[in-house]
């Protein structure tokens, strides 16, 4: 039995030795031009409706005063659009948040239409209200930082000692796991702890609304603090909300107002 085992095993190691080895010796691409009518009979029954959606996306909307692109720490599109859901919905909430990922395409200088806006927000993603205590409001606020900046109303973040001004002027800054408020602001900017004078815990209860799309909501582009967050959905699309706003608007404009502070103990 040894043996025939044997016999098998040099009988394939022979086989195997002996087969032919193919090896490329050059390949060649070639571009084959598809060259072909356009169908009548479809191209009438789809003009039609070709025409109806042009002449939807075509309406001129607005004007704006700038060309508005995306960017880091902060930029005139993000602002835009954040400032802007905020405005619409300032009795909901108290910030809002987006992703730079979200912007698509950058609004062009002058007349804005319904197809500019598709571009910029071609997504069906809806707006949602959810609440932070103070430590998740810190954990988005180093999500911001960590990612060096993303679109954002609200508040204004001084990164350097993971401190912000919320838009009612208060102060909120952490020493190690408290969140401490000053009221008045009596600092011009969040620097040293004695530069701030701190008049109250924040109890465990304080809540902080946030605005933010429903991708969001659910922890997309990983803001996993939102995960498991009871939401408020507010029924209306992003993209709806930012067309009416430029229709209701007649002429846009955004500006960068310093609203990040990107800096290190490092740089300071």
């Amino acid at each position: 039995m040894k043996i025939k085992l044997k016999i098998i095993y040099i009988t394939v190691v022979l086989l195997s030795s002996c087969s032919t080895q193919l090896v490329i010796d050059h390949n060649q691409n070639e571009i084959i031009p598809v060259i072909s009518t356009p169908d009548s009979a479809i191209t009438a029954m789809i003009n039609p409706y070709k025409i109806g959606i042009d002449s939807v996306m075509n309406e001129v909307i607005c004007i704006s005063e700038r060309e508005m692109t995306k960017g880091r720490p902060e930029s005139l599109l993000g602002n835009f659009v954040t400032d802007l859901c905020l405005e619409e919905f300032s009795d909901k909430a108290n910030i809002c948040i987006m992703n730079n990922g979200g912007l698509r395409f950058p609004l062009p200088k002058g007349e804005i239409t319904i197809g500019d806006i598709y571009k910029l927000m071609p997504f069906e993603n809806e707006l949602v209200v959810l609440e932070l205590n103070g430590l998740e409001l810190f954990s988005l606020i180093e999500y911001i930082y960590s990612r060096k900046g993303e679109p954002f109303s609200g508040i204004k973040i001084y990164s350097m000692d993971s401190c912000m001004i919320l838009s009612n002027r208060n102060i909120l800054y952490r020493n190690e796991n408290k969140i401490l408020m000053s009221e008045p602001v009596i600092a011009s900017s969040c620097g040293e702890e004695e530069e701030v004078y701190v008049v109250s815990k924040i109890d465990k209860t304080y809540k902080i609304r946030i605005l933010t799309s429903d991708y969001l909501a659910y922890g997309g582009d990983k803001m996993s603090f939102f995960k498991g967050k009871t939401q408020q959905k507010l029924e209306i699309k992003l993209r709806d909300v930012i067309i009416n706003y430029c229709k209701t608007k007649g002429f846009i404009n955004s500006s960068l107002d310093e609203r990040f502070t990107y800096k290190t103990k490092n740089n300071e």
